[in-house]
C-alpha cells in the first residue's frame, strides 16, 4: 500500500467520521466500510483507491483551513491517483 502511516490514520479517520453516518444510504456506508477493511488488511482494490479519490476529492475544500492536514490530504490524492493511473 502506497500510503504512509500517518496518510492511513487520516484516511481511516475521516472515511469514520463522514462516511459511517447513519445519514448517509446503506450502499455507501457499506463500501467504506470495505475500503476500511481492506486497508487493515493492507489490500485495496482498485474499487477502494476509486472510493478513496472520490471521498479525498469531497473532502478537499473542506480542509483548506487546515494548512497540514490539507497538504496531507493532497499527497493521499496524488498518490490514489497514480495508483489509479499504474493499475
Amino acid at each position: 500500500m502506497p500510503y504512509l502511516t500517518e496518510e492511513v490514520a487520516v484516511l481511516e479517520g475521516l472515511l469514520g467520521a463522514y462516511f459511517t453516518s447513519p445519514h448517509l444510504s446503506e450502499g455507501i456506508r457499506r463500501d467504506y466500510v470495505t475500503v476500511h477493511r481492506h486497508m487493515e488488511d493492507g489490500e485495496l482494490t482498485r474499487a477502494d483507491y476509486q472510493r478513496i479519490r472520490s471521498a479525498v476529492d469531497l473532502l478537499l475544500p473542506l480542509h483548506k483551513s487546515s494548512p497540514s492536514e490539507y497538504k496531507l490530504l493532497v499527497g493521499v490524492l496524488t498518490k490514489t491517483t497514480a495508483m489509479l493511473t499504474t493499475s
